[in-house]
């Protein structure tokens, strides 16, 4: 091999080199953009389910929709939650997720004996969330709520599943 074949050689991998590294730079980027961002997300600030009027004491049961969810790659629109069942204690509303602690089932509302039923393995819990009978650990989850200008503001938060104590998920 010549000289001169060899610096066209050389001079050909430098180049393609330096195209490979200018071309690798965003595709990495691209790639790793995600890593150390939270995947799953819930909104953070509250969101407004209408009058504090609109709930009394019996429990009403209200869709948690979220107006934005973002992920680590994507937004959705209108996303539902889950639901909540809200009632007025006192002068207070109080809400209580409609998500079973036990295994994730939806629970409802059971009038006639004025508890909420998770009809998945029959726990029941009482007016105030407190586990009644059944396998679920503890009762349904409180989640935190504030009135403002007369409406009523709820955070959505998620709880680990099958434990005794409430924790975040």
């Amino acid at each position: 091999m010549s000289d001169q074949d060899r610096r066209k050689f050389l001079a050909t991998c430098a180049i393609g080199g330096g195209v490979g590294v200018v071309a690798a730079g965003p595709l990495i980027r691209l790639v790793l953009d995600p890593v150390g961002k939270q995947t799953v997300s819930t909104p953070r600030a509250p969101l407004d389910l209408g009058l504090a009027a609109r709930f009394v004491e019996a429990p009403t049961k209200v869709e948690i929709v979220a107006p934005v969810i973002k992920d680590a790659w994507a937004a959705a629109r209108d996303v539902v939650l889950g639901a909540a069942f809200i009632r007025k204690v006192g002068d207070t509303p109080d809400a209580r997720s409609a998500v079973c602690p036990h295994l994730g089932c939806a629970v409802g509302f059971d009038p006639k004996a004025n508890n909420y039923l998770c009809p998945c393995h029959d726990s029941r819990f009482a007016i105030d969330g407190a586990k009644l009978t059944g396998p679920s650990e503890r009762g349904l989850d409180q989640l935190p709520l504030q009135i403002v200008n007369g409406r009523v503001l709820l955070t959505w938060e998620r709880y680990k599943m099958g434990l005794s104590t409430k924790e975040p998920v």
